[in-house]
């Protein structure tokens, strides 16, 4: 089983409106910056600060071809890098601009625009990638690090730039300006504008993760076939995957630390005098991709000879090390996959039998294309009901469910409230194409307390009747089994009010034997009309959601070696989508908004904070108030009202160190906001707790 423990802290889409929220943003992308990337970048810009280079046909080659600046675009015909644009070009970055903002501004626009003239020689495709980005590269003081337009006007709108009608280099300058008001001016060098550039990247990759876009085609992940080892392959095969590693070999070559590919090919014909020139290309180029081209969040195969037709695959989840592990240099940290796939499921699986160890390819497999079109699907359902899930949560959903070849079992837990139940809910219709949770490939099913045995989930001989009585579980299990080339997902809604050992037991038992069968019962299946067992359905998905509070039951292990489990417990009050939309007006927002903020850090000690449900009933009853012309409670009365109703019941527990710091925290917290009649309350619980050594809010 595998236990991952996420939080949706970070499921909410970041807001750059705010001076508070870029400023996160930009705390959280500079932790996503690496180093060894900007000073890359530092020393391009170095090189290009040198006017003797500009007209230089090749070194204009390696700038237009060179993609550390932005990942995307990469030019593919270099027939317009001639004598006459390569003069032309170093000519029109070489002057000096004007200094005045938006004489500067109108002038790369224009030179923007001759190149895009000179680049596409008069073809449809305009290749605005590959012009921003380089024109980037020769003023970086005046580009962000962002080439793709689309990204960059949404980032822009996103920080609350007026962008209508507005122009990419324009842009630019406006996502710069903001970040110099709201976390000051780069550092000084070329190393800090540099660092300023990528940042802006990082920024945007943050805020389209947590808004969940889909990146366009140019900066999709690439996909890289990495043999393992140099000698005895077998076990090097085993050595990566248990390290974290991917290890390419070529021990006798040194890592790449020039700036362009020819440069290092030359070091190894010196170093290597007695091999063939195509040795020394072949073997140059494998290491070049796999220390300068490879990039983190590309995927690595790994073709394992020792476990027959089968890949495994993971992402890549740092920068190339050169240094000596189990006798080899060059290698990469790499986040490996629990499930190897077959190679039957590439649409060309003959692209393993190269001899080459690194090598990228174009087919996608199709647990990955199923991903990206489920990931989509969800991404616009959830626009058009206001909705936002991380897409790194979704993707552990994904692969924990689908890990085992037969057992597609997930457990959500953790506090009520938090969307475990909309994330369930909204993976299984993106899944299946459902458009609603009953009468199709999607049931949701209550749980009750009760359950004691499975009758209430499969249905039982009525010994009065002698019918068998049917359940909506019943109905669609067969219907799963009828159905093997269609995925049915059931959703367990809080699954422990009731043990789920008990009521779950034949399904538990069934999903653990491959070719299981889930029994039903002993009689002539054709006076009942039901069979007496069922094939346990690969193609049935099962997710249960759970809270964890004293009035559900514990889960036992028979469950949780069956599950893949996901946590949700730490919420960001601040971080509610609805504060954007609510009604409520800015200092009445601010106020609540900083209150549930401490109350849920007061609180989340002894676990009595909150989700987002309760957030949402809060900001409900304050909207209504300043609806309603008729309520003469005033704002603050209100909120008093509300957390008292609301947030106050949680308030239950003995008498701890742990939670008696909870009650004073949480006491010191009302009286500030001015809530006389909630502090009242904690008061007296407080009471309680030092007369008879435990409290609840229903005394």
């Amino acid at each position: 089983m595998q236990f991952l423990a996420l939080t949706p802290a970070d499921l909410m889409p970041l807001e750059l409106k705010t001076d508070e929220g870029l400023r996160t943003a930009c705390q959280r992308a500079g932790e996503r910056v690496a180093p060894e990337r900007v000073e890359r970048l530092a020393r391009l810009l170095q090189r290009i600060r040198d006017e003797r280079n500009r007209a230089d046909e090749d070194f204009q080659r390696e700038v237009w071809a060179d993609r550390t600046l932005w990942e995307g675009g990469l030019v593919k015909d270099f027939d317009f890098l001639d004598t006459d644009f390569c003069s032309w070009f170093a000519s029109r970055t070489i002057g000096t601009l004007p200094q005045g903002r938006d004489e500067r501004v109108q002038a790369l626009r224009e030179l923007n625009d001759e190149v895009l003239e000179r680049v596409a020689k008069g073809t449809p495709r305009k290749p605005w990638i590959e012009s921003l980005r380089t024109l980037a590269l020769f003023f970086p003081e005046d580009f962000t690090g962002l080439a793709y337009k689309e990204w960059l006007v949404r980032l822009a709108r996103d920080l609350g730039c007026s962008v209508r009608g507005l122009n990419p280099v324009r842009a630019h300058r406006l996502v710069l300006d903001r970040l110099r008001e709201v976390i000051g001016p780069p550092a000084d060098g070329l190393a800090g504008t540099a660092e300023r550039m990528l940042l802006v990247n990082e920024v945007c990759l943050l805020s389209r993760e947590r808004n969940g876009h889909d990146p366009p085609e140019e900066t999709r992940p690439t996909i890289w076939v990495v043999r393992a080892g140099e000698h005895d392959e077998t076990n090097a095969e085993d050595s990566v995957l248990s390290e974290g590693l991917a290890m390419i070999g070529f021990s006798d070559l040194p890592a790449p630390e020039t700036d362009d590919f020819r440069s290092y090919r030359t070091v190894v014909h010196e170093r290597n005098p007695d091999w063939s020139l195509q040795k020394v290309a072949s073997r140059a180029a494998q290491v070049w991709k796999f220390a300068r081209e490879m990039r983190r969040g590309d995927i690595v195969i790994l073709p394992r000879e020792r476990a027959g037709r089968l890949i495994a695959w993971g992402t890549v989840d740092g920068a190339y090390e050169h240094r000596e592990v189990d006798g080899q240099r060059h290698m990469r940290p790499v986040k490996w996959m629990p499930t190897e796939i077959p190679r039957s499921s590439f649409t060309d699986p003959g692209v393993f039998d190269r001899p080459q160890r690194v090598y990228p390819i174009d087919s996608l497999f199709s647990e990955l294309s199923r991903f990206a079109k489920l990931w989509k699907t969800m991404v616009r359902r959830a626009d058009a009901e206001n909705l936002r899930f991380e897409r790194s949560l979704v993707e552990a959903l994904h692969l924990g469910l689908w890990a085992d070849e037969q057992r597609h079992f997930a457990v959500l837990s953790g506090l009520s409230g938090t969307g475990k139940t909309q994330i369930a809910l909204r993976y299984a219709m993106a899944l299946t194409g459902a458009e609603s949770d009953t009468g199709g490939p999607v049931e949701v099913i209550a749980v009750h307390p009760g359950w004691h045995d499975p009758g209430p989930l499969l249905g039982y001989v009525n010994p009065l009747t002698g019918g068998y009585a049917r359940t909506e579980f019943l109905n669609f299990l067969l219907e799963a089994a009828a159905k093997p080339d269609e995925t049915h997902v059931l959703i367990l809604d809080e699954m422990n009010l009731s043990h789920p050992e008990q009521y779950f037991a034949p399904i538990l038992s069934a999903m653990e034997i491959p070719g299981g069968e889930i029994p039903l019962h002993r009689g002539d299946p054709d006076e009942l009309g039901v069979p007496t067992g069922v094939p346990y359905p690969k193609n049935l998905v099962i997710i249960g959601t759970v809270n964890m509070d004293e009035t559900t039951m514990g889960i036992s292990d028979k469950v949780l070696d069956r599950a893949f489990t996901l946590e949700f417990w730490d919420i960001e009050p601040e971080k509610w989508p609805g504060w954007a939309s609510c009604g409520l007006d800015e200092g009445e927002k601010a106020k609540v908004r900083d209150l549930l903020t401490v109350l849920t850090k007061t609180l989340s000690p002894a676990r009595r904070h909150f989700g987002w449900r309760v957030i949402a009933e809060v900001v409900g009853f304050l909207e209504g108030r300043s609806r309603d012309a008729g309520i003469e409670i005033g704002a603050a009365a209100a909120l008093d009202q509300v957390v008292y109703a609301k947030v106050l019941p949680k308030l239950r527990g003995s008498d701890t160190p742990r939670f008696r710091k909870c009650l004073d925290a949480t006491l010191a917290t009302l009286k500030d906001a001015g809530l006389d009649r909630c502090a009242a309350k904690v008061r007296g619980l407080r009471e309680d707790l030092e007369a008879t050594g435990s409290c609840s809010f229903w005394r």
